[in-house]
């Protein structure tokens, strides 16, 4: 029996990751609540290691409440699976410090198939000539998300700018346009962000040339990829040596495919 903590599971994505699980006849999930984390109140993960044990800790609460959760992990040996968004820079290099003890897997998204399309993305840009290709990221989502632009649309941002050698900062002056702005800068990777209503994840990555463009898009019509990938993720992750992962690590794609 895979015994998986989750917190932040009053959320949106906790919430499915549980009731995806809930049917599964090998794991058992344990609610820890994230509120009570930011509070320095780890009760809950205490009561549950001694009682019937945690293998691995899946986390979709905040980055705040993800740096405490980290420590905890690390002092207690435990696994992580990360797909809380949002982290900055500096969040992230903290919770790699925290963690380098012990294995954890780390995604902004945790679908098998957006993972494969950052693979896609990564081989375009290695191919496709900078001078002469723009590149534009046009990202949709309910009107709750908190984050704009998406962690999944800077992961992409972020893939497109190492591989042009370009200082991701510097491409991401404009995430909209408004006014006379003069032509488009080549050095530039634009992302839009869309919310509203109950829209459906969606992200696309645009390709555009002289005469011809192409775009990868993902779109998601359920939480249950995601769920499916958390716990992928979180049977993977129990298995490994301490170190940070991602998802296309535990898929056998870490380069690009040629």
């Amino acid at each position: 029996m895979l015994q998986i903590a989750v917190v932040g599971a009053s959320g949106r994505m906790g919430g499915a990751f549980m009731e995806f699980v809930e049917n599964v006849e090998d794991v058992a999930a344990l609610a820890v609540s994230a509120q009570l984390l930011g509070a320095d109140d780890f009760s809950q993960l205490e009561t549950a290691l001694e009682s019937d044990g945690i293998d691995v800790v899946v986390d979709f609460s905040t980055p705040e409440a993800s740096l405490k959760l980290a420590v905890w992990a690390a002092k207690n040996a435990k696994p992580m699976v990360i797909g809380t968004t949002g982290f900055t820079a500096e969040q992230l290099d903290k919770l790699a410090e925290t963690l380098q003890a012990v294995a954890v897997l780390l995604s902004p998204n945790m679908s098998t198939m957006m993972n494969i399309s950052w693979r896609m993305v990564s081989n375009a840009a290695k191919v496709l000539p900078q001078d002469t290709i723009d590149v534009e990221i046009v990202e949709r989502h309910h009107r709750n998300k908190r984050n704009a632009p998406s962690s999944t649309a800077l992961q992409m941002a972020r893939i497109v700018a190492e591989k042009r050698g370009w200082s991701l900062s510097e491409s991401l002056r404009r995430n909209s346009r408004w006014g006379i702005l003069g032509e488009r800068p080549r050095k530039e990777i634009a992302i839009s962000s869309i919310r509203g209503g109950t829209l459906n994840s969606e992200h696309t990555i645009i390709f555009a040339g002289s005469g011809e463009s192409l775009e990868v898009t993902h779109r998601s019509q359920t939480l249950e990829p995601f769920a499916k990938g958390a716990l992928r993720a979180s049977r993977w992750i129990v298995k490994q040596p301490a170190g940070v992962y991602d998802l296309l690590d535990m898929l056998g794609l870490p380069e690009v495919l040629f």
